[in-house]
């Protein structure tokens, strides 16, 4: 029979090789899919809202223009990533998208 000091070591040993695996497949990026799922919900939402007369005037210009930010740099890291939705989300586009989402986040709903 084993001791518990072996038992204990192998316990402690087979944690650590667990936490060692598990860390590195884990990622700490931002990836392009997920930046633009992000956008796209919301975008979507936008649309709907829209169509159904529920923004307020004013907003369409704010939301265009972020969007049009946002979708040029997007489409740019996208191609510079060889279309690899799975690429990290460069600086540029996360700050576009926190400023889109940030516009689209500030719309009162009209009733």
């Amino acid at each position: 029979m084993k001791s518990k000091m072996q038992q204990v070591g192998a316990i402690i040993l087979t944690v650590a090789a667990l936490g060692f695996i598990t860390g590195c497949a884990t990622t700490d990026y931002y990836r392009l899919k997920q930046t633009r799922n992000d956008v796209d919900w919301k975008m979507t939402w936008y649309r709907n809202e829209v169509s159904f007369s529920a923004i307020p005037p004013g907003f369409e210009p704010q939301v265009n223009a972020a969007y049009q930010a946002y979708q040029a740099a997007f489409d740019a890291a996208l191609k510079q990533a060889g279309n690899n939705y799975n690429a990290p989300t460069p600086d540029n586009v996360k700050q576009l998208a926190d400023q889109l989402l940030s516009v689209l986040g500030s719309i009162p709903v009209v009733p």
